[in-house]
């Protein structure tokens, strides 16, 4: 009974990160970081990262 529960935990476990990597793939960033990403050249994931810190800062001076 208890090979089952395993099995299952681990079957579930697979589907999980399937299901992210399937997705992470249509939001269109990279799911092996920058070194194994195959649109390395053309990547925006740390641009949009950027951005949104700047804008962060931006705001929290203007309150100052």
């Amino acid at each position: 009974m208890i090979n089952y529960i395993i099995g299952g935990l681990i079957l579930l476990a697979v589907i999980l990160a399937i299901a992210k990597i399937r997705k992470d793939r249509k939001s269109g960033s990279c799911c092996g970081g920058c070194s194994g990403c195959s649109s390395e050249g053309s990547c925006n994931a740390f641009d949009s990262f950027e951005a949104e810190a700047r804008e962060k800062l931006q705001d929290k001076k203007n309150e100052d």
